[in-house]
């Protein structure tokens, strides 16, 4: 698998992100990032098949906070608090019963 998420970290550095990915692949990947010292600077949801909930911007992770977030930037300088964040995230979406597939951008800080 590592040489997988090696190749989607050469995809989410790219404008394009990577390929789309399944909850649990994202979970993986999002940890394999911050060990690699990589945060998420941008999260994209689809529904997934089967998926009843249609997707939002609170689903996904923007470069720029909605709403008043003063501390929305410091999640993608710190690999760690980067993890935190989509694992929430990802949490918020799942407690909505949405079903999603995940695309990623991701960088160094």
């Amino acid at each position: 698998m590592n040489t997988w998420f090696e190749d989607l970290i050469e995809q989410a550095q790219t404008g394009a992100g990577t390929e789309w990915i399944s909850k649990a692949e994202l979970l993986e990947f999002n940890e394999y990032l911050a060990t690699r010292g990589f945060g998420v600077s941008r999260m994209e949801v689809a529904q997934a098949a089967g998926g009843t909930v249609k997707r939002n911007f609170g689903y996904g992770i923007l470069p720029a906070p909605i709403g008043d977030d003063p501390e929305h930037w410091l999640n993608h300088f710190d690999p760690q608090r980067s993890a935190a964040y989509v694992r929430e995230t990802v949490q918020f979406a799942k407690e909505d019963g949405a079903l999603f597939d995940y695309k990623v951008w991701a960088e160094q800080p």
